[in-house]
């Protein structure tokens, strides 16, 4: 894989895997996390009773939404590992991926080229949601979009 030289982050320097195959033809790759911050109100008369401290609560929404373009040979449902083997319902998936999101750089251009690797792993994947879009407009290409809910991201070592 050729590295790219810029300063800003480009998806050409990432590459999604899963059960160590490249995942090819994704379109759009969203990785999302979120929680909730409860403010705390100050409770005194004299006052204007103000936000006084937030407090963060647990983690959730840890979503992926991936689209990408379908394949006569390689199907969206069938690219993520052969532990669910071929795939007509979301209830066929009966094992949890794992992906890795790798992401190669070159840091410090003005001084050389030093390479970069960056990875995460996305532990305990399921799908939660799984379309196509077909259209007699446009490029009339298949499009499938997914969801996929994860249990844990950490840093690849």
């Amino acid at each position: 894989m050729s590295i790219p030289s810029t300063l800003t982050r480009t998806d050409h320097a990432m590459v999604i895997k899963a059960d160590g195959h490249i995942i090819g033809h994704i379109q759009d790759w969203t990785p999302a996390q979120s929680r909730t911050v409860t403010p705390v109100y100050e409770l005194d008369s004299n006052t204007a009773g103000e936000v006084v401290e937030n407090v963060p609560g647990n983690i959730g929404g840890l979503t992926i939404s991936i689209n990408r373009f379908d394949l006569f040979s390689h199907k969206m449902e069938d690219v993520w590992g052969k532990k669910h083997n071929y795939m007509v319902m979301l209830t066929d998936q009966k094992f949890p991926i794992e992906v890795h999101e790798i992401w190669r750089t070159v840091k410090d251009v003005s001084i050389g080229t030093t390479e970069t690797t960056e990875g995460w792993l996305y532990d305990g994947v399921w799908f939660t949601s799984l379309g196509r879009t077909h259209s007699a407009n446009g490029d009339r290409i298949t499009k499938v979009n997914a969801a996929f809910a994860y249990r844990r991201k950490s840093p690849l070592i």
